[in-house]
């Protein structure tokens, strides 16, 4: 089996119903990196998890539908990453984990810090806590960062640099387990992305509030997101983080 391929393994998504996330489950269950026994979708929005189940399942919202999918290859749990104990349960017989979940707006984690705080860094440790308990039986497991956390000067940037820390740091606690992280920047169209908001100030004749000028970023599109998650997968060692070649703007 090649290292990077999920095939026969199951896959475990932390914020699974986010638009990240949710592209990634679409690919793995269409076999792009082989075909995995199970995905599990863990997140704690179940809006999001009923309309993701009923539109990967193409059926219609009957009982049958929402807990009878249970023991085939996509399975839906409610929990946060917050809270250790459902956790530690949706990764029992894990193989692989991505950690997408995370409070990624910066002006909301400016002003709510200890939030993003709970999420972004306890959510991680808590990753890790449980994935050192299972024994080493989880293979990889992938955290989902962002440019911001180079050099950070926003509480986004700053909880994202310690996600990283902390995965880069189990390697040492955990070495059977595979740590490593991804690190993109914005990612076009996804919920939340600036894009949409410019489009809709676009369609009702602007202006365009772009709230400063000379702000580099670094654009990428969802499935090259994804892409970076596969590539991860593939190739990172132990520790490492993998930076996407981006066009800037």
């Amino acid at each position: 089996m090649n290292e990077g391929s999920v095939e026969g393994l199951r896959v475990v998504v932390v914020g699974g119903t986010g638009s990240l996330g949710r592209r990634l489950c679409e690919r793995l269950l269409a076999g792009e990196a082989g075909r995995p026994s199970k995905v599990v979708v863990f997140s704690r929005d179940e809006a999001k998890q009923h309309a993701m189940r009923l539109a990967l399942l193409h059926r219609s919202a009957t009982e049958e539908v929402l807990f009878g999918n249970f023991g085939r290859d996509l399975e839906f749990r409610i929990g946060d990453v917050r809270d250790y104990a459902s956790v530690r349960s949706a990764l029992d017989g894990a193989d692989v984990v991505v950690n997408a979940a995370a409070l990624k707006q910066v002006p909301v984690c400016e002003y709510f810090p200890e939030q993003a705080i709970l999420t972004n860094c306890l959510g991680a440790a808590n990753l890790v806590r449980a994935v050192s308990e299972l024994g080493g039986r989880v293979r990889a497991a992938v955290g989902l960062s962002t440019d911001k956390a180079c050099l950070p000067f926003n509480v986004m940037g700053m909880t994202k640099a310690l996600q990283e820390r902390i995965f880069v740091a189990a390697n040492v606690t955990c070495p059977s387990t595979r740590f490593v992280a991804v690190r993109y920047g914005n990612v076009l169209g996804s919920r939340g992305s600036v894009v949409r908001l410019f489009h809709d100030q676009v369609r009702r004749g602007g202006p365009l509030t772009v709230t400063e000028p000379g702000m580099t970023r670094f654009l990428v599109t969802l499935d090259q997101a994804v892409d970076t998650v596969f590539a991860a997968l593939r190739l990172a060692n132990p520790g490492e983080t993998l930076v996407p070649r981006a066009p800037s703007a």
